[in-house]
């Protein structure tokens, strides 16, 4: 269960406990001192991150962190921890984490040096690939026919990185949006004629619709190495994110990370209950089968085998 901040009274904290830990890292002794951890979600990043009917965050990454969250009250010595979701815009994850208004961004983000910069990541847990989503019977199959068309792509992503590298030689217009929701707005309404994201997260936003057959995801990938999410933390502390990427290992280790990515992935996902009926990739299975600890090579293409074409 998580609750609001409003209702939330910090936990008296145990005294002596884990005080060279805490010591060690600025974000555990926060989160001891406050007696909750702060949690970032998405509204709309299905199957990984998003609210349900009653707006609470539902979602593989969010499980994800909902299993965190007790190894680290057990390293804090806590006799209780509360969970507390903060929404967040892509363009905010780094400057809520910075600025310590969130403990952990539990949502699919992609690792790039760049964004390593500013914020430090868990270990990975996902891969994916960037590609399009259009309306069906476009007859748009690839970024290459995109010529003198408009396509949507959420800023700050990086499928936005990638789509600007092809702009001037495929001559297609750029629409930006500011999430998720509104760029597949922008795609239902027309006003774009595809949508550039990662692959997953095109299949879920299509279970955000009455209608998810009358879109399809298309062509090959935008990149040929993966998109691999990992979780957001803050950077410059190491002694978080040891607890965090032991705490992923042993979901690896169990078993339970296959389990919760066939329970978002494979069967009927709020609001309209579609299922997306998906497989983990072979990318995904040799990073879980690495405990996280490497990134595999990239799988070529033909073997992607995770996104659906409808």
């Amino acid at each position: 269960m998580t609750s609001t901040p409003e209702l939330i009274a910090p936990a008296p904290a145990v005294a002596d406990a884990g005080d060279t830990l805490t010591t060690a890292s600025p974000t555990l002794e926060r989160i001891r001192q406050r007696g909750r951890i702060e949690l970032g979600y998405r509204q709309s990043a299905v199957p990984f991150s998003f609210a349900d009917k009653h707006e609470q965050p539902q979602g593989l990454a969010w499980a994800l962190c909902q299993k965190i969250v007790p190894a680290i009250q057990r390293e804090l010595a806590l006799p209780q921890l509360e969970s507390v979701p903060v929404r967040v815009i892509e363009q905010m994850r780094a400057p809520l984490v910075k600025g310590d208004a969130i403990d952990i961004d539990c949502a699919p983000s992609t690792l790039t040096p760049e964004r390593a910069e500013q914020v430090a990541f868990s270990l990975p847990y996902y891969a994916a690939h960037v590609r399009l989503m259009v309306r069906r019977g476009s007859g748009i199959g690839s970024i290459d026919a995109m010529r003198g068309l408009r396509l949507v792509v959420v800023q700050g992503t990086t499928a936005e990185r990638l789509v600007r590298a092809r702009q001037a030689d495929v001559g297609f217009q750029l629409l930006m949006a500011r999430d998720y929701d509104e760029a597949f707005h922008l795609l239902r309404e027309q006003r774009g004629q595809a949508l550039a994201l990662d692959d997953v997260l095109l299949q879920g936003l299509r279970t955000t619709t009455k209608t998810p057959d009358a879109f399809r995801v298309v062509g090959p990938p935008l990149a040929d190495t993966p998109e691999y999410y990992a979780l957001v933390l803050r950077k410059d502390d190491p002694a978080f994110k040891a607890v965090v990427d032991a705490a992923l290992v042993e979901l690896f280790r169990s078993g339970e990370m296959a389990r919760l990515q066939g329970h978002w992935f494979q069967n009927p996902t709020p609001p309209y209950g579609v299922n997306l009926h998906m497989l983990p990739s072979p990318e995904v299975q040799a990073l879980w089968a690495a405990g996280g600890r490497e990134l595999p090579t990239a799988s070529p293409r033909a073997s992607n085998q995770e996104s659906r074409q409808e």
